[in-house]
């Protein structure tokens, strides 16, 4: 069966969801979902059972149900193989309803065991159903192989065309969000058959059984969850981000240099913002403004309009100044939308009120595509973001199981510099004063960011150069060596000053690293940097040569400060003692 690789195709003629028929599965559960909010009661909601829904949709959404999850053409006949994980309770309707039969096989990687079944199709289409209507993470995967041995078998049309078709065999992964997880055990008469990846988020595609949910803190037509952003230079541009209710028609930002009269304005654009399973706030609108020509090193007050003439939510922030050698920041490790963090976020503008702006490596919350963990994340953080610009990465939480990052997109208005042919405002960069912050995404394909990456680089003539992302190359639970073979060696190269990180709920600083080994001096190596905004002890506490500082347990806070030739690090806790302290002058 290995020589079936080098006879299967992927042609790259992909069907795209708009040039689909009769419905999509999305659709199916949007309408779904729009009428169980008229039929049943809110306490009734989570009491719904795969048999009740299966009863409440109409044949016709059944079949797209069982028929539009994941499609596919083939030129010759062939066997698919639906590879099943045995601790989902239920087993998705379509399976036995369409003509698969459970086998004796067995599937394995580190973590699950998958049982197999399998159906043999005629040349053409081949159309199979959702994962089921539980949120059950490990979704299941395909391998799919000519009954014919001889005939050379090609793939066209798959839906969805994101995720590439690869080779079944020990040590392939499925899950793009998990490519860790590597299969451990595959039956022989599978090996070498066409395998189909996916992402564990497809699992909540159709989620329905105890899928609803509700926020404390509801949207109204008043403006609320106000934050600063840059999507443009810090000197003369800022971005106001709020949100309001659905119903909204409007919003405007007023604002003026501080201490005069003179009044500007800006209409804001609009987002309308769904969480179908968000009971009681289902559709929001998340307004921004981008105020532009401003004047550098000035202070202004704002606030906010929904309706002419009433003006709410006021303000003040200030302009980063033209000169390129005195600010502070403040960074965060995972925040996961916690009321401990938005505790410390809070004091810790209190106690530094020269800081210029926030940033957070990744996973601010803990369920992307949750809107409500987005409202407790803006709730807990109080007006801390309303004066300063908060400047973040996404983490692989963000990112919902690979599904991607829509929701946070959707939150923050950023630069969209980024490298071409990727998502933006994922990967971008800024300048403030004389530092340049490299800002990545390692959720999305590393290897097509190094290149921007390099070019940022090598183009910049900043003093100070860092770089953020979720991912910590140096730490003692999983290797990044794609992260250390293509940016590392950049950093190395170009002389990146710090690397800040999240992702192991852990604090680590390291000696200065060069080619990843240990040096004498800041000057001739990068520090890398790792934090956790949350309590969070580790169980296992292995050795790590190349570190300096390490704490078991947060929350904690990193603030920097720049004057000139000399940057001052601390690590601090939320009543401001100092954990870890590092200076570097150039």
């Amino acid at each position: 069966m290995l020589a079936l690789l080098a006879a299967v195709t992927l042609l790259s003629a992909c069907k795209t969801e708009k040039e689909r028929v009769d419905g999509t599965v999305k659709e199916v559960i949007d309408h779904a979902v729009t009428r169980l909010y008229k039929t049943l009661k809110p306490a009734e909601l989570d009491t719904i059972s795969e048999r009740y829904i299966l009863q409440f949709l109409s044949a016709g959404e059944r079949e797209i149900l069982a028929t539009k999850f994941w499609t596919f053409h083939t030129n010759v006949p062939v066997k698919v193989s639906v590879m099943r994980d045995t601790a989902q309770k239920v087993v998705p309707f379509w399976l036995e309803e369409t003509g698969f039969k459970k086998t004796e096989l067995v599937v394995k990687n580190e973590e699950y065991t998958y049982e197999v079944w399998q159906k043999d199709f005629e040349k053409g289409n081949v159309e199979l159903g959702i994962n089921g209507f539980d949120k059950h993470r490990p979704v299941y995967f395909i391998s799919v192989a000519p009954l014919n041995s001889d005939d050379k078998l090609e793939i066209t049309q798959v839906y969805p065309s994101k995720y590439n078709v690869s080779t079944m065999k020990k040590g392939a992964f499925t899950y793009h969000d998990w490519d860790g997880l590597v299969l451990t055990e595959v039956p022989a008469e599978l090996i070498g058959q066409a395998l189909f990846t996916t992402v564990r988020g497809r699992a909540r595609e159709a989620h329905l059984v105890k899928a609803f949910r509700t926020t404390d803190t509801p949207s109204s037509a008043h403006p609320d969850q106000v934050i600063l952003t840059w999507s443009g230079d810090p000197r003369t541009t800022v971005d106001v981000q709020w949100r309001a209710s659905a119903e909204t028609t409007m919003g405007k930002v007023k604002y003026w240099v501080s201490g005069t009269t003179d009044t500007l304005f800006k209409d804001a654009s609009a987002f309308k913002m769904e969480d179908r399973l968000l009971q009681n706030d289902r559709y929001i609108k998340r307004f921004t403004a981008k105020l532009v020509n401003l004047k550098p090193g000035t202070d202004y007050g704002y606030s906010l309009s929904f309706q002419k003439d009433n003006w709410e939510a006021k303000a003040s922030f200030k302009t980063a100044a033209d000169q390129k050698d005195n600010f502070s920041f403040i960074w965060f490790g995972d925040t996961h939308f916690s009321e401990i963090w938005g505790d410390m976020a809070q004091k810790s503008l209190l106690r530094h009120p020269e800081t210029a702006f926030f940033s957070i490596a990744g996973d601010l919350v803990t369920t992307g595509l949750h809107r409500d963990d987005w409202d407790h994340l803006w709730n807990y953080s109080g007006k801390t973001f309303t004066t300063r610009p908060l400047m973040p990465v996404p983490g692989n939480h963000d990112s919902q199981d690979g599904l991607g990052a829509g929701m946070y997109k959707a939150m923050f208005s950023l630069p969209e510099n980024g490298p071409a042919n990727q998502p933006s405002e994922m990967t971008y960069s800024f300048e403030y004063q004389n530092a340049l912050f490299l800002m990545l995404d390692p959720t999305l394909p590393v290897p097509n960011q190094t290149k921007w990456v390099e070019d940022q680089l090598k183009s910049s003539k900043a003093k100070w150069k860092f770089a953020m992302f979720h991912f910590p190359p140096y730490n003692f639970e999983e290797p990044y060596d794609e992260i250390m073979r293509e940016w590392c060696s950049l950093f190395d190269k170009y002389h990146v000053d710090m690397v800040m990180n999240g992702h192991m709920h852990y604090y680590l600083r390291t000696k200065p690293m060069f080619a990843n080994k240990a040096v004498d001096s800041p000057a001739k190596g990068t520090i890398y940097t790792m934090s956790i905004s949350i309590p969070g002890k580790q169980e296992r506490w292995p050795k790590e040569e190349y570190a300096v500082k390490r704490y078991k347990d947060g929350p904690l806070y990193q603030h920097i400060s720049i004057k000139g030739n000399k940057l001052h690090y601390r690590c601090l806790d939320p009543e401001g003692v100092l954990k870890d302290e590092l200076i570097i002058e150039k």
